[in-house]
């Protein structure tokens, strides 16, 4: 039994609802001063939850603004993921952006 994640977000941190049941939300803006302490207990959370034997995962992220730093570990984390989808996992990942925001629609699409 794993418990769901939730970190409240802040001015420069997203808001993180983990779910028990594979419903996973990340949303606002990325820009934490220790990007690596921010996501370590997200990680740490995909490894137990990995540990329960899920059916599936679905993933949805909408930021609005990410840094480089957080650019970097998000890649990290969905490679976690892909991980996870090579293993039978059923892995479903949806990016949402502001309906006028090319550029977060050109990194979800390379993503």
């Amino acid at each position: 039994m794993i418990n769901d994640l939730y970190i409240k977000r802040t001015l420069q941190s997203p808001e993180i609802s983990f779910k028990a049941n594979g419903e996973l939300i990340m949303e606002g803006i990325s820009t934490p001063d220790n990007v690596t302490e921010f996501f370590t207990p997200i990680f740490d959370w995909i490894k137990d939850f990995e540990k329960t034997n899920p059916k599936s995962i679905k993933l949805e992220m909408f930021f609005d603004y990410l840094n480089t730093s957080s650019t970097r570990i998000l890649v990290e984390f969905l490679n976690l993921l892909k991980d996870l989808k090579n293993k039978g996992i059923d892995v479903s990942f949806i990016w949402k952006y502001e309906e006028d925001d090319e550029d977060m629609e050109e990194f979800g699409e390379e993503l």
